[in-house]
């Protein structure tokens, strides 16, 4: 009874300013109903309810108040039910909510994407609501047409909208789950940024890292007509251009965004100029950008996070994915040592071996 009253007063409430009860608004119901089932109902569940209710002649809620009366009510939600019958064999719908029982799916996450889309957006491009009952805010849980299993959550980054994709378990590749979410059509590949395999493997939604802001010397260098660099503005990458210089962690080794071992001997930068190291900065969530050249006035650290807050920043050099050494040289930020040190914890955690030794310090705590 309970669910027969809840689903029929949903459609009621879809519905209730419409005049006439036509067979088009019918069919555009049942369609809904077998493509984007109610919250954690499937189309089957959907069906058995409104079929049972009327068959049990049940009576109809009177929660939202509606122009017709109850016979024609009754007659529009069996035109539903036919409509449905019509449809069969209906298509596996692309995925389906699940309940908040799930949440223990994702003790051990993965986040997978960031979605620069606030919650209302994905609401509304999804067609599911948010569940608001957790205290560490609203979370949506899906189970894709492959089987793959995934939640929305947010808010992860302080100051920010963003939501962040979390796959349960790691029976499915990330790379897949984006592609199948994008095939959807219903969130725009710009949209989604891939983290890096650290972000992966990082983080059960814990608390972001501790970040540091640039040098204030340096606000403004990526302007045109700056007083910093002799005529030259710092290049500030965006979203979509960083993710050339992402590394990963793959059985303790690094690689490039490119898939190769992560190598430096033919990187130089302003500290090491005959060679072997490249510059890096780290996110708040733990992702790591490297670049193998350093050019004043042109690239610096302050280049791959556009000259926000870093959680770490430096040299680093690696030899076929091994770290030979990690150090905090960078002027942008100055990191203090507990910097360096997240860097090195972060790295550890993934299964990098990264030696005390192997840590050179130029700043002070």
């Amino acid at each position: 009874m309970d669910e027969w009253n809840g689903l029929i007063s949903r459609l009621f409430y879809g519905i209730q300013f419409e005049s006439d009860l036509s067979d088009t608004l019918a069919a555009r119901i049942a369609t809904a109903l077998i493509t984007e089932p109610i919250e954690t109902l499937t189309a089957g569940e959907e069906y058995s309810i409104l079929a049972n209710g009327i068959q049990r002649n049940l009576p109809l809620p009177t929660i939202v108040e509606m122009k017709q009366g109850p016979a024609e009510l009754y007659g529009f939600v069996q035109r539903i039910v036919a409509q449905m019958d019509a449809m069969r064999p209906w298509a596996e719908p692309e995925y389906l909510q699940l309940s908040s029982d799930w949440l223990s799916a994702f003790e051990l996450s993965q986040p997978i994407a960031r979605i620069t889309i606030p919650v209302p957006g994905l609401e509304g491009r999804l067609a599911r609501g948010f569940d608001r009952s957790s205290e560490d805010g609203p979370f949506l849980l899906l189970r894709l047409r492959s089987g793959a299993v995934v939640g929305f959550f947010s808010p992860v980054w302080a100051g920010s909208n963003d939501v962040m994709l979390v796959g349960a378990g790691s029976i499915h590749e990330p790379e897949l789950i984006l592609q199948e979410l994008m095939d959807t059509g219903r969130i725009e590949p710009e949209r989604i940024l891939r983290l890096s395999e650290s972000a992966h493997q990082h983080s059960q939604l814990s608390a972001p890292y501790e970040t540091t802001p640039i040098q204030p010397p340096f606000y403004g260098e990526n302007l045109p007509g700056n007083t910093h660099w002799g005529g030259k503005q710092v290049r500030y990458l965006t979203e979509d251009e960083r993710r050339e210089y992402l590394l990963s962690v793959h059985d303790g080794l690094l690689y490039d965004s490119s898939g190769n071992l992560f190598d430096t001997r033919s990187a130089h930068t302003l500290w090491t100029p005959e060679g072997g190291r490249a510059i890096f900065a780290m996110d708040q969530i733990g992702n790591i950008y490297s670049a193998p050249f350093h050019i004043l006035g042109e690239f610096h650290h302050s280049s791959f996070l556009a000259g926000e807050p870093v959680a770490g920043a430096g040299e680093i050099a690696a030899d076929q994915g091994r770290v030979l050494l990690i150090s905090d040289h960078s002027t942008h930020y100055r990191p203090a040592r507990r910097y360096t040190r997240q860097v090195t914890e972060h790295l550890r955690r993934l299964g990098v071996d990264v030696a005390d030794h192997q840590i050179e310090y130029h700043t002070v705590e």
